[in-house]
């Protein structure tokens, strides 16, 4: 029987990668760099939490007002030309753009958080821009009675905190100015808010969204 040597191929041998080249994945797109740098810093600033006792929870990305509660606010801050204009509860910051890009030269708006979470930059040119970092009762002692045509309240929905929270709320509000409050549908406590407020003469309507969870727009009557 014939033997035949193995010759070794020619060419260039084949180069052996570090483990860690790898393991190296395919370069990302920049929308998807920016989603995962996003879902980072969320988990980064839940492990850092300030909590009260009635506010333990950790941060979700689901806690943003859904895109057409968005621009509902600001469409109704257009609408009735808000010169002063009230945020609690900011998170990410995807309604507190449109509640500043709704604004005219010359006004302003204030969001208050318990922790800071903002993936935007809120500003805009001739608009005063104002970001407090507290809790919300406490912070609203610092604003002069009647001061806002317009207050978003998206923060703790807790009972404990909502009905104290609307009685400085309450204060700080205009003579004819407009309440909305986000999550009317879908929790208990904020629900109850709202038959609390019709019955002291508020004007109540309560609107559905697209994830369910509603938006409740006061006036006192």
């Amino acid at each position: 029987m014939q033997i035949q040597d193995v010759k070794p191929k020619k060419g260039r041998p084949k180069k052996v990668q570090p483990e860690a080249e790898v393991k190296a994945k395919k370069p990302k797109t920049a929308k998807e760099i920016e989603t995962i740098e996003k879902f980072k810093a969320v988990e980064e600033i839940g492990r850092n939490i300030v909590t009260t006792a009635t506010f333990k929870e950790e941060a979700r990305h689901d806690w943003n007002s859904e895109a057409d509660v968005c621009q509902y606010i600001g469409s109704l801050i257009n609408m009735i030309q808000a010169k002063a204009v009230l945020e609690i509860g900011v998170f990410e910051g995807e309604t507190s753009i449109k509640m500043i890009e709704a604004l005219k030269t010359g006004g302003y708006y204030a969001g208050l958080d318990i922790n800071d979470y903002r993936k935007h930059k809120l500003q805009k040119h001739g608009v005063a821009v104002d970001f407090k970092l507290g809790e919300s009762i406490g912070l609203l002692k610092g604003f002069p009675a009647n001061h806002f045509d317009f207050i978003f309240v998206d923060g703790d929905h807790s009972w404990e905190n909502i009905l104290p929270e609307f009685k400085e709320v309450e204060r700080v509000l205009a003579i004819g100015g407009i309440l909305a409050y986000h999550d009317t549908i879908h929790i208990e406590d904020v629900k109850k808010l709202m038959q609390y407020a019709a019955h002291y003469k508020y004007n109540v309507i309560t609107l559905n969204t697209s994830e369910g969870r509603g938006l409740s727009i006061l006036q006192k009557s």
